[in-house]
């Protein structure tokens, strides 16, 4: 105020406003659940917590929602067999409203905290025999394993984060099929056949190198694996 003169815009428009007698008062604030907040101290909170919200990093995946378990359970083959909780998909499809809304915030806290249930990994396991193997060696035994109902979904909820985090990035060379939306055997199939077709019409050869992986699933190094998906 002192080094302001007298012929300064905001020493009038500090002047009037210390005269004035009107005080505008700040309007009652709406809440996301169309509540409305009357109270002083109740929108000092408010504003609080819609500034950090707006200040947050947006780094985690986005929460579980209620339709989309609904739709997942729903899509779930009734026939499948349970594991080691005994709950069958048959039981899932049961499931009323207010059960189906426990369940979400169970999953939500478990991306919160990357956390995946101990019982959920816990499974029945089956030997089915391979084809054409010989039935007196245990490595001629394919394992089946009947895992948690529950570890399913919330897996599937996992999945479609994961997918549309790496589909969305570019982040999938376009020669991957396998775990991809609308990529099956019988497209990459035909993809093949086209290459030797060209090479024909070049009057080319064409060599293709197959890679075979013996229990390449069952022998994945996880430590790497995590470290790649951080990475990505």
């Amino acid at each position: 105020m002192e080094e302001i003169t007298p012929t300064h815009k905001a020493y009038w428009a500090v002047a009037k406003a210390l005269k004035s007698d009107v005080c505008v008062a700040m309007p009652a604030l709406k809440k996301p659940v169309n509540n409305l907040a009357f109270d002083d101290q109740e929108k000092v909170e408010y504003i609080a917590d819609s500034i950090g919200l707006q200040c947050s990093l947006n780094s985690a995946p986005p929460q579980a929602r209620a339709h989309e378990v609904q739709k997942l359970i729903e899509e779930l083959k009734p026939r499948k067999a349970p594991g080691l909780d005994g709950v069958n998909n048959k039981a899932f499809k049961c499931f009323s409203v207010p059960l189906l809304a426990l369940l979400v915030p169970i999953f939500n806290a478990c991306i919160k905290n990357c956390h995946f249930s101990e019982a959920w990994k816990e499974a029945i396991i089956i030997g089915i025999p391979k084809p054409g193997q010989p039935r007196d060696l245990p490595t001629s035994f394919r394992p089946i394993s009947f895992l948690s109902g529950l570890g399913k979904i919330f897996a599937k909820v996992l999945k479609s984060r994961l997918s549309d985090h790496l589909l969305g990035n570019d982040l999938i060379i376009n020669e991957q099929f396998g775990f991809r939306p609308n990529h099956s055997c019988p497209q990459q199939a035909l993809r093949l056949v086209e290459f030797i077709s060209e090479g024909f019409k070049r009057k080319r050869k064409t060599v293709p190198v197959f890679f075979d992986v013996t229990k390449v699933f069952d022998k994945v190094w996880h430590a790497g694996l995590t470290y790649k998906l951080h990475q990505l």
